[in-house]
């Protein structure tokens, strides 16, 4: 079968013989205008009026033909040929082989290559031979006397010489004309192949360029989620652990314990919202769970009815309520969250009725999970993009284009998938997951159910971290459970405390004499020195002196290095009191 550019190709040649033809016309037009009354005159004076009609029939028609674009090409083509094939023969048989007959009939096999190419050529040519045969035939059974003067008989001899000449002159002229256009044709053929080709190059490069741009709109943004990751955390860490031991300080049932409880659940939320964005921007995997989907589904529903309008209306259809998946129940969280948010959006102002459903399928081990909104619907042009990154139709401002694309991705990591049907009438995203069957249970909360560590370790610590807010929660925190904590604001400070640098004061005195500690809490990225490296070199020269890690997010690679350099524990922030006490119940002081 002809190719896309093979059909374009014949198409342009078409258009080619259309325009040849057309030129044609009107050449032959004005050209027998002016051979036309001639010609008259000659058949007035010669007394053949046949001659006369053949001249003004054949005018007409052509003018007739340059004017009248109605009929095909082909329809044109050929008739215009047959014009000058009948005209020809009749100038033949009136005038003979010494006549003008032969140069009209040589016009044919010319026009037939022109149009036609190949097929035209050969048509034209086995049609003068066949006129050759046929007047020779004439020749050798009538004598083909002159229909003019009947005392002219032609000879056979004589037409074997012009009809050598008209054949030789049909096939050269017109097998040249023939390989001419179907060279032209080859050639539009590769140049709209080359068209094509750079076509498709141009388009891969300008694809290739968005990817690269969307590529490097992410990176930009990972690192911009890692800097703001690690600021926020720091900033959590002395909220948490402050407020927790100011709640324990208040008394039960008050209103300050209450207040701090608020406090800790939206310190934590926060800590979980920074998770969800270096999980993203990172591609870090996430620990996944059985998680309860109508809890989560609830959960989004009441989020949602408290910040979008009263217009709008919210509702949760569950068939199971103790349906489980094992998912990350944040990237659970954020997928509902993100796609109510998307349903409620496209509902304003107008308002409607936003269905999260929930579906369980025994027999096929899965449970269906739809976002059912009643807006305006998604274009159909738009379906192909809209879980592409920063694709946004929403006013600059108002969208990041994250959304969806975020959706996909969460909804792919956790083996899911994710399809979506609109119409004028709404839209319903639907994601399927595979069941989890697992024991009935309450649900328990591991952090809850380790105790605080014993105080009366008495274990001497050393804390150092450039942020001196943390230093000192952690140093308040730590001596509340009966620990001895020293500080120190940079690896290098620590090293010197640990008498591992030149002394910086007098000998023996002072921060230059070494000291001894049972544990060494460091955090990660500090300038200078982060605590990785920190420990690396504790793990040489002082073996015996165990350390723990604080960081915001570290790479698995980094942790595995880490249990070779003494690290005991990695703590990831924001941590809270219970896993700091925690972490220090398997630590003894020193004999």
């Amino acid at each position: 079968m002809p190719t896309l550019s093979h059909k374009s190709a014949h198409a342009s040649i078409l258009r080619q013989r259309e325009t040849i033809l057309q030129y044609t016309l009107w050449a032959t037009v004005i050209l027998a205008s002016i051979a036309y009354v001639p010609s008259v005159w000659l058949g007035y004076q010669l007394d053949i009026p046949l001659l006369i009609i053949a001249d003004t029939v054949t005018w007409i028609l052509v003018i007739a033909l340059a004017f009248w674009r109605t009929p095909t090409f082909r329809t044109r083509a050929m008739t215009f040929i047959g014009v000058w094939a009948a005209f020809g023969l009749l100038i033949l048989w009136l005038l003979g082989p010494i006549g003008a007959g032969t140069d009209w009939l040589l016009v044919v096999p010319i026009l037939s290559a022109l149009f036609f190419g190949y097929t035209g050529a050969y048509f034209g040519i086995a049609f003068i031979v066949a006129v050759a045969i046929a007047y020779a035939l004439l020749l050798a059974f009538s004598g083909a006397p002159n229909p003019i003067d009947e005392v002219l008989v032609y000879e056979l001899a004589s037409w074997g010489g012009v009809a050598g000449t008209l054949m030789f002159l049909a096939g050269m002229v017109s097998m040249a004309i023939a390989r001419l256009l179907d060279g032209l044709e080859q050639s539009l053929i590769a140049l709209d192949d080359s068209r094509q080709r750079m076509a498709s190059a141009l388009s891969e490069r300008e694809q290739l360029q968005e990817q690269l741009l969307h590529s490097q709109k992410l990176s930009a943004l990972g690192t911009m989620a890692s800097g703001i990751a690690h600021d926020f955390n720091n900033l959590l860490v002395p909220i948490l652990m402050a407020s927790e031991a100011a709640q324990d300080d208040a008394p039960p049932g008050s209103a300050q314990h209450k207040h701090l409880g608020h406090v800790i659940m939206s310190a934590e939320r926060a800590r979980d919202l920074i998770k969800r964005l270096l999980s993203f921007s990172q591609n870090l995997p996430q620990a996944s769970t059985p998680v309860v989907v109508a809890n989560i589904l609830k959960e989004t529903a009441v989020i949602l009815r408290s910040s979008m309008p009263a217009n709008i209306t919210i509702d949760c259809d569950i068939d199971e309520p103790a349906a489980r998946i094992i998912a990350s129940p944040d990237a659970l969280q954020q997928i509902s969250m993100n796609l109510g948010t998307n349903a409620c959006l496209a509902m304003k102002p107008q308002g409607g009725t936003l269905i999260l459903r929930q579906r369980c399928d025994h027999s096929t081990h899965t449970i269906r999970i739809d976002v059912i909104d009643t807006g305006r619907g998604i274009p159909d042009h738009l379906h192909s993009r809209i879980f592409e990154p920063f694709f946004t139709t929403r006013a600059p401002g108002e969208g990041t284009g994250l959304g969806l694309s975020i959706v996909h991705r969460l909804v792919s990591d956790t083996g899911g998938t994710l399809t979506f049907h609109s119409s004028s009438a709404g839209t319903t995203f639907s994601i399927e997951f595979p069941l989890a069957y697992v024991l009935s249970g309450p649900d328990t909360n591991i952090e809850d159910s380790v105790g605080a560590a014993p105080q009366s370790h008495q274990l001497s610590i050393l804390v150092v971290d450039d942020e001196e807010l943390i230093r000192g929660t952690l140093r308040m925190i730590l001596e509340s459970a009966h620990y001895k904590v020293q500080e120190a604001a940079s690896a290098q400070e620590a090293l010197e405390l640990l008498g591992l640098l030149g002394v910086s004061g007098p000998s023996g005195t002072g921060r230059g004499k070494r000291r001894h500690y049972d544990l060494l809490i460091t955090d990660e990225t500090m300038p200078g020195m982060h605590g990785s490296d920190l420990a690396a070199k504790l793990a040489v020269d002082m073996p015996t002196l165990p350390v723990m890690i604080i960081s915001g997010q570290l790479d698995p690679g980094v942790r595995e290095k880490l249990q070779l350099n003494n690290v005991i524990a990695v703590l990831d922030k924001p941590f809270n009191r219970k896993s700091l006490l925690a972490s220090l119940a398997a630590v003894r002081p020193k004999n």
